[in-house]
């Protein structure tokens, strides 16, 4: 069995009218599985879980939406060699492209900058 990051895409979509923007989480599920498969769809089955469709009461700036599942986006094999994890381990990663300097510290310092996300 090999421990696993799963990233997987959630998103708000009203109930009415037009969207021109889509509000996305993107979750990251540890999972313990014995194949990248059955790791796959245990976080498609993990994400599907967190939806709220059928939620009449959830809002997104003052519309009614539902939080639907997008997809598992990635998946990241973590900890192959170990049962536990264990302290230090990289669960996961992103690699991103900021310009400039002043944007790098800010995205550093948990500011919103506009980013080049890569995979």
């Amino acid at each position: 069995m090999s421990w696993y990051a799963a990233h997987v895409v959630l998103y708000f979509e009203y109930r009415e009218g037009p969207q021109d923007e889509f509000p996305v989480m993107e979750n990251v599920y540890l999972i313990h599985a014995a194949t990248d498969e059955a790791a796959f769809a245990r976080a498609e089955n993990r994400g599907r879980s967190d939806c709220a469709e059928d939620d009449e009461s959830l809002t997104v700036n003052g519309r009614p939406a539902r939080l639907v599942f997008g997809g598992v986006r990635k998946l990241i094999s973590c900890a192959t060699d170990a049962e536990t994890l264990e302290d230090g381990v990289e669960a996961t990663y992103s690699f991103l492209v900021v310009s400039g300097r002043q944007q790098l510290d800010a995205l550093i310092k948990g500011e919103p900058v506009p980013v080049l996300y890569e995979e």
